[in-house]
């Protein structure tokens, strides 16, 4: 530790003989494996099943928004940005909490059990508000403030007791133990993650072509339902058998110290402006072009077909490719395979023009769809390891650097750059869906074939842009192997050290400051 001057915790904050006696059995210690049988059965469910959803079928996605909920995209785009502006003013008070936050049961954990029961309130009714929508007759201005209370709602629990979901970081400390979890639980989602939307596309394009006799509110909600059930499961399970690993500082830091230490967290900034730029989505969504465009919402589903062994395979291959190459050119290549995929399905779609495009014409699509699915795949499982490694990264290095976690804070500034993005984005978008492409909400709308055309281009087009620009940040990532061995090793002396006194104090019945 010595070579690392901003690491706050020495040998001197401890007794030499306790650290002597004491570091080398603290949980911190990184040659051993640290979560039970449970706890690791746990993990790989919450991860497989715990955020499992509709897709682009569930709630507050395009499709749902404006075909299946029925509200304007511009009163929507409006309506959300207060609400962003709410959730912009109440983030720092919610980082400071949950930063500062320091009990017998860890940094994390109250929040966990906090948020457990105001969540699932919430969920439940934001999922039968089509029903309450059309139980009361409400037109598409009731049902934006009625689905707006819902969300504020949520924004508000989120901020009081949101802080469970960090538990996530910080339930082992050693970094090859949480990235064989990583690998496994994402190879388990692998069979069942995508089921719950290729199940509902099968039967919404059977509903929407009159082959099954019932209304698309019925089948997403009771979909919903179901679904939103089998992932609350694990989720509640998760809550109860997970436990909190790495120790925090036993005095938490400043709140202009922590917001500091953001900003001189290199590798942070440039995963931020990476992200930000590639996040740059002027358009509209693809679901909304395979859903009223094509009428083949399966399509996403069909395609990938041949390229799901390919997802399987990615895995072992995104173990040798691990050993190979840095996180940054993996993560170039993952993104470059995604660049290329959408470069392809965007060109045979501009055959033919407007009239008598290929956009119009399932088969092509699907066909190019495969090819650039199968170009992904073989990086699928690169880039989710990855990924998850860059912002557990991120977090160990603002440890390693400063000598405390700032979980929230870190939460926090990444977040506002997307939250002010997404303001701008979501009226631009909004405007050109309703106003330049005359694109018409409800299930039972028609759309000409000029709103076609333009969905078509704003859904395909200009994302290509971004996403190769947002490449650019990451070449000047700087956590290379050399630093990433070096910064864990040193990590695991002063983990040490710190579980070490937070034993001697338990001991002793001193009191956290």
């Amino acid at each position: 530790m010595s070579e690392n001057k901003n690491t706050a915790l020495k040998e001197n904050d401890i007794p030499q003989q306790s650290f002597n006696s004491e570091s080398l059995n603290a949980p911190a210690y990184m040659n051993r494996m640290f979560c039970s049988t449970k706890e690791r059965i746990a993990y790989v469910l919450k991860c497989t099943l715990g955020g499992i959803g509709l897709g682009k079928y569930d709630i507050g996605s395009d499709l749902y928004m404006y075909t299946i909920y029925g509200v304007e995209p511009t009163a929507l785009a409006k309506a959300q940005s207060f609400l962003v502006i709410y959730d912009i003013i109440n983030d720092p008070l919610s980082a400071t909490i949950i930063d500062r936050m320091r009990s017998r049961w860890g940094k994390f954990k109250p929040f966990q059990y906090l948020s457990l029961m105001p969540s699932l309130i919430l969920g439940f009714f934001n999922i039968i508000l089509p029903f309450i929508a059309d139980a009361n007759g409400s037109d598409a201005s009731e049902r934006l403030w009625m689905y707006m209370a819902i969300s504020f709602m949520s924004e508000t629990v989120g901020a009081i007791v949101g802080g469970g979901g960090y538990i996530d970081k910080v339930f082992t400390p050693n970094p090859n133990e949480r990235t064989s979890l990583i690998v496994a639980a994402n190879f388990v989602s692998e069979f069942i993650a995508r089921l719950p939307e290729q199940i509902v596309g099968i039967l919404y394009d059977l509903v929407a072509n009159g082959v099954i006799k019932m209304s698309i509110v019925k089948l997403i909600v009771y979909m919903k339902m179901f679904w939103w059930i089998v992932s609350n499961v694990p989720n509640i399970m998760w809550v109860f058998v997970s436990k909190e690993r790495v120790p925090q500082s036993n005095k938490p830091p400043q709140v202009t110290k922590g917001l500091l230490s953001v900003f001189k967290n290199r590798p942070l900034l440039i995963n931020m402006l990476s992200g930000f730029v590639g996040g740059i989505d002027i358009g509209t969504s693809e679901s909304l072009y395979y859903a009223n465009v094509l009428n083949f919402s399966m399509l996403p589903t069909i395609a990938g077909i041949p390229g799901s062994p390919i997802s399987y395979a990615s895995y072992p291959l995104a173990t040798k490719l691990r050993k190979k190459f840095s996180t940054k050119a993996l993560y170039m290549m993952s993104n470059l395979s995604i660049s290329f995929s959408e470069t392809l399905f965007f060109a045979v779609g501009l055959i033919g023009g407007k009239e008598n495009g290929f956009y119009l014409k399932k088969v092509p699509m699907t066909i190019a769809a495969c090819i650039g699915n199968c170009v992904e795949m073989l990086f699928y499982a690169t880039k989710k390891i990855v990924g998850n490694e860059i912002d557990f990264e991120i977090l160990d290095y603002c440890e390693w650097k400063n000598g405390y976690r700032v979980e929230a804070t870190i939460n926090l500034i990444r977040g506002y750059f997307d939250k002010v993005k997404s303001i701008a984005l979501r009226i631009i978008n909004a405007y050109l869906l309703e106003k330049w492409a005359g694109f018409q909400i409800g299930a039972d709308a028609i759309q000409t074939i000029d709103t076609k055309w333009r969905v078509f281009l704003t859904a395909c087009g200009p994302k290509l842009i971004f996403d190769l620009l947002g490449l650019v940040p990451m070449m000047f990532y700087n956590i290379d192997a050399k630093m990433r061995e070096r910064m864990y090793l040193e990590l695991e002396h002063s983990r040490a050290l710190t579980a070490a006194r937070v034993k001697r104090n338990a001991d002793e019945g001193v009191v956290a400051e």
